[in-house]
């Protein structure tokens, strides 16, 4: 963007500010102060917030565009050319959701269909070498739903640049929305489905609420309410829009909007598969040259022994305290959901209704 475009943004935002000084010494006293001052403090409040939008949407747009050509992550963007084995994705406007998935066989056919049932267009999702038959799983639900389905031969955890690849190809083949989604997420939109919701929002990134589920000793389910201190975000198409890791942020120009969307969040179904993502999770980072920093809790985590996870299991179920930092466990009150997922979030409104807005 050329800079010039900020220029009468300043222009107006020393105007407004001359003309406030002029009044506020000659109205402070007066009996019009109400009807001459309300109007100027809102006319500079408007254009100093909107010079602040173009000022920050201008950084985004830098930043964006300077990571993508930047060397690391343009070459690993680069090598997913190579190790990236996609089928030719079918022409399709609307809402599409991308994910990149190992080994989540027990919970992966749940969470397709409810996107399907929440309006998705198309989902597009790689596998990355699972040996639990997810792979096989994806093969067979890709004939039922609109699923497109790759390889990931990257061992490495470079989530970043696989995200905002397969971002890319969505964006090529036509969505007009992108939800970058994890295996063991559901997503809801709060009025209505979630295509219905984002095909009306008139900002270009959804902040998206994340609320943890966790199993019980009696196998039902139960939401912490307290939301996840790290949201998650789906966005409108952008050529060069870039993903974060974990998904949790999008350098994208625009808009943002909170509330009409929340995730509910399954990372732990059985002592199994907490042990197994723990150590996968370890695994792959190990394999990247990433700062120590990204995905601190995989590479902590993923040296706890087979005792200690058994014992965090136990406390888990049992709705203790977990001595370790799992990232995600339970953190405020329990709301008991039942023996699985809903379907939309007619059967969340009570606690939609009750949960606190964001700002």
């Amino acid at each position: 963007m050329n800079i010039k475009f900020l220029a009468p943004f300043k222009f107006s935002q020393r105007i407004v500010s001359n003309s406030r000084n002029f009044f506020s010494g000659r109205l402070e006293k007066s009996r019009f102060k109400a009807r001459f001052i309300d109007p100027t403090v809102r006319g500079l409040r408007t254009g100093k917030h909107r010079l602040f939008l173009a000022q920050r949407d201008l950084r985004t747009r830098r930043e964006a565009r300077a990571l993508l050509s930047s060397g690391d992550f343009k070459n690993r963007y680069r090598e997913l050319e190579k190790t990236f084995e996609l089928p030719p994705l079918p022409t399709t406007k609307g809402v599409w959701a991308v994910a990149m998935v190992k080994n989540e066989a027990d919970v992966l056919e749940r969470s397709l269909r409810h996107l399907h049932a929440q309006g998705v267009a198309r989902i597009l999702v790689v596998d990355n070498g699972s040996d639990d038959g997810t792979f096989e799983l994806l093969q067979r639900l890709s004939r039922e739903l609109p699923l497109s389905v790759g390889r990931d031969r990257e061992p490495a955890y470079y989530q970043s640049e696989k995200m905002t690849y397969l971002t890319h190809r969505a964006q090529r083949a036509g969505a007009t929305w992108v939800v970058p989604f994890d295996a063991d997420e559901f997503w809801f939109g709060v009025e209505g489905t979630l295509a219905e919701v984002l095909s009306t929002s008139k900002n270009t990134v959804e902040i998206s609420q994340l609320y943890n589920l966790f199993p019980t000793a009696s196998g039902d389910l139960v939401l912490d309410t307290t939301a996840h201190f790290d949201p998650k975000v789906c966005f409108k198409s952008w050529r060069s829009s870039v993903v974060t890791m974990g998904n949790h942020r999008v350098l994208r120009p625009g808009a943002q909007g909170t509330d009409r969307v929340v995730i509910l969040h399954l990372p732990w179904r059985s002592r199994q598969q907490l042990q197994r993502k723990l150590m996968q999770g370890a695994k792959a980072l190990e394999l990247t040259d990433l700062p120590e920093d990204l995905g601190y809790h995989w590479r902590k985590n993923g040296e706890l022994s087979e005792k200690q996870l058994a014992d965090i299991w136990l406390d888990l179920i049992a709705g203790r305290p977990i001595p370790v930092n799992l990232a995600w466990q339970p953190r405020g009150s329990l709301y008991p959901l039942g023996s699985d997922i809903p379907q939309d979030a007619h059967s969340l409104k009570p606690f939609l209704e009750a949960r606190p807005k964001t700002a």
